[in-house]
């Protein structure tokens, strides 16, 4: 591989959970690594509800090193035993667990170095982990600016490490399933960049992820009487001010607004739409969705439009895709402009 090139070995949602549900089975510890909001937790819940596993959240972080040892008592036989925490299932038990070492890293590394035998050698003191229990963790990465210590290396091998990464259709597919506000839905297909924009420099306390998309979600549902003032300060203050300005003017316009797919569908009926702020919008989404095998409903759209309208259009598809150029459609489009 090059110098200065770096492979991606990130996993979509959907990529993690068919891998992660592998070695859940398989009774490996896994680490998951990934930025604030991107459904770390989310993922590890819906493996344990496919495999019928009991979930169990253990905040690592609120965690004391003498929390997982338990409380000493002395037995008849006058020995010190101790007594395993409640919130780990118990040892002779014969069904089937996840354990979540949810913010592993923002444990201290007392605490850490605590979990070296568990994650191992499935004990801690006297207490063992029951034959259906598998154990993972998760937490964020350290250029991620959260509270955060360094994951000691002795536990850091005892698990398998995969990160997860934000992705519109996987996010879009859990949101349609889960009631996210159908705004929300076709405002991030239109802008699929911005479902995630996390800037660890950035002095904004807020930022666009799938957690704070939820939360916008639930504000539109709830705006009704909401002036436009308060709205946008509440969609600011939950995804952030760049964020919250196109959101908000994507809401003026996006009941008059086609759906991108349906106009690819079909480019010759396909309502044209009056409005030309609604028009560039709709532009900016079929832009951003064109591709080798739908640029020639794009083109036949765009031939629909006012020529310096469908110039723009046409003529953004391959400035985001320059290899679009060698398509048979933008040939034929280019060949007809010199007429």
């Amino acid at each position: 591989m090059p110098d200065g090139i770096a492979a991606d070995y990130s996993l979509k949602p959907s990529e993690l959970a068919e891998t992660l549900a592998v070695l859940v089975e398989a009774r490996q510890p896994t680490m998951i690594w990934g930025p604030p909001g991107c459904a770390k937790s989310q993922v590890a819940q819906h493996v344990a509800a496919i495999a019928k596993r009991i979930y169990v959240d253990v905040r690592a972080l609120l965690l004391d090193r003498v929390d997982l040892m338990g409380i000493p008592w002395r037995d008849s036989a006058g020995r010190t035993r101790w007594a395993p925490p409640a919130f780990l299932p118990p040892a002779d038990d014969t069904g089937l667990w996840l354990i979540n070492l949810e913010e592993l890293p923002s444990a201290v590394p007392m605490v850490q170095a605590a979990l070296y035998q568990l994650a191992l050698d499935r004990k801690c003191g006297e207490y063992e982990l029951p034959e259906g229990a598998s154990l993972i963790a998760c937490g964020n990465r350290d250029s991620d600016r959260g509270v955060t210590h360094r994951m000691p290396t002795p536990l850091a091998s005892r698990f398998v490490h995969l990160e997860i990464r934000a992705d519109v259709a996987d996010w879009c597919a859990w949101g349609a399933a889960h009631g996210i506000a159908p705004e929300v839905l076709f405002f991030i297909q239109m802008r699929p960049d911005l479902l995630h924009q996390f800037d660890p420099q950035s002095k904004e306390k807020a930022f666009p992820c799938p957690r704070t998309w939820e939360f916008v979600s639930n504000i539109v549902r709830k705006r009704q009487g909401l002036s436009p003032v308060a709205l946008r300060a509440l969609i600011r203050g939950t995804v952030g001010e760049a964020a919250a300005i196109e959101f908000c003017g994507f809401l003026a316009i996006w009941q008059e607004l086609p759906h991108p797919q349906a106009i690819i569908a079909d480019p010759a009926g396909a309502p044209v739409p009056e409005n030309p702020s609604t028009l560039i919008a709709l532009c900016g989404s079929l832009y951003r969705l064109a591709d080798d095998i739908n640029l020639s409903a794009i083109v036949t759209y765009a031939q629909r439009l006012r020529r310096e309208v469908g110039e723009f259009l046409v003529g953004s598809c391959v400035k985001r895709d320059p290899t679009l150029q060698h398509t048979p459609a933008f040939i034929q489009w280019a060949a007809a402009k010199t007429r």
